[in-house]
């Protein structure tokens, strides 16, 4: 997969940008505030619909316009194609794929995105951890993004109907056929979390072994909120969700929210069996971090049968020398690479064959 032309329209601080990019690596580098992260930000919109950085979508609309449009062209198994995002201030979202309303691209085609935030999926809080499952490996199984949606859907039903229940205004009765929804589609979530990971940890082992060494093995784990001590299928896992609901329903009632499902669960990490969020020193958390994106990336392959396009938005920064190294090992020539950088060492170009690009007041200056 390669993007040939990107065309942007009131996009955060550009109101019209028309670059074409080189088709291996493009360094984008340039002083704080001027529009480094948002050309990665359009790109990641553009092919999935959403930010990478914020859950509010008018905040991607320029000052005082009321949409905002994202355009590119790709080519992708030797076919030329093209998507268009229009997005109004209003919320709406108009999407074409090769001139046709309401297409969108297949969830596989998802570019891996790595941005400073990243390096806290190890000591950061559950929810970054779910986010990166749900937004970024999540997509790699057909049908869950859809699923995960309308799991979302009946979770905000199921907690307003049991504020109300505690309130008096309704009865525990009405509860069933939400449970009924509220467990099936769990369920497949759990289970299509659990398989994914189960996929992605050899390849994880195998990447740390290289960048942190071999005498340290790294682990993780999926922590439900659910009683799953080992793997179980689909059939267990909504046993245990029914039973979970049936025996927390006083509690969620009294504090008028779910307290079991796939959006309380996390994922715990390892390094020598200790968990890598309490005991990890921040080198290993790094490698950690690394490996897991750097997995990501040969799992998309692995699915599609090519290497997504990489995001890298100002990592370089906080990797040391090593890491750089290991990572640039990785992504060299395997794929199209959008790379932001506040580094002046000219490190990177020295070992990355491609094209340098300064933003100097929201225009892009080629070099290099």
């Amino acid at each position: 997969m390669r993007i040939e032309e990107i065309r942007l329209e009131n996009f955060r601080n550009y109101a019209r940008l028309k670059w074409q990019p080189n088709p291996l690596i493009n360094m984008i580098t340039g002083g704080n505030a001027q529009g480094k992260t948002n050309l990665l930000e359009a790109i990641f919109f553009g092919f999935t619909g959403h930010s990478f950085r914020t859950n509010r979508d008018r905040e991607m609309i320029r000052w005082s316009s009321s949409f905002c449009r994202v355009e590119i062209d790709f080519w992708l198994d030797e076919q030329h194609n093209s998507t268009v995002i229009l997005l109004t201030a209003e919320g709406k979202k108009q999407r074409k794929l090769n001139g046709k309303s309401g297409h969108t691209l297949d969830p596989l085609l998802l570019p891996v995105v790595f941005t400073p935030d990243h390096l806290l999926m190890i000591k950061g809080s559950p929810e970054m951890r779910r986010r990166w499952l749900d937004q970024e490996l999540g997509p790699l199984q057909p049908g869950y993004l859809a699923c995960l949606r309308r799991y979302q859907q009946v979770l905000a039903q199921r907690n307003n109907l049991l504020q109300k229940i505690r309130e008096g205004q309704r009865t525990r009765q009405e509860l069933e056929p939400w449970n009924q929804q509220l467990a099936s589609l769990g369920t497949r979530i759990v289970a299509w979390r659990c398989c994914l990971l189960a996929k992605l940890f050899p390849i994880v082992r195998e990447i740390y072994a290289q960048i942190g060494g071999k005498d340290e093995k790294p682990g993780f784990s999926y922590l439900s909120s659910l009683p799953l001590e080992r793997a179980t299928g689909e059939t267990e896992i909504l046993e245990r969700f029914f039973g979970e609901l049936s025996r927390r329903c006083n509690e969620e009632i009294a504090r008028g929210q779910t307290l079991v499902g796939p959006h309380r669960d996390d994922m715990v990490t390892t390094i020598n069996g200790q968990d890598a969020r309490r005991f990890g020193s921040q080198g290993q958390q790094r490698t950690m971090v690394l490996a897991l994106k750097l997995a990501q990336l040969e799992l998309g392959k692995r699915f599609t049968g090519d290497y997504p396009i990489i995001l890298l938005d100002d990592v370089f920064s906080e990797l040391d020398q090593n890491r750089r190294e290991q990572l640039v090992g990785r992504i060299q020539g395997k794929t199209q690479v959008f790379l932001t950088t506040s580094l002046s060492t000219g490190w990177e170009m020295s070992v990355l064959s491609g094209r340098k690009i300064t933003v100097l007041d929201h225009v892009l200056y080629e070099g290099g």
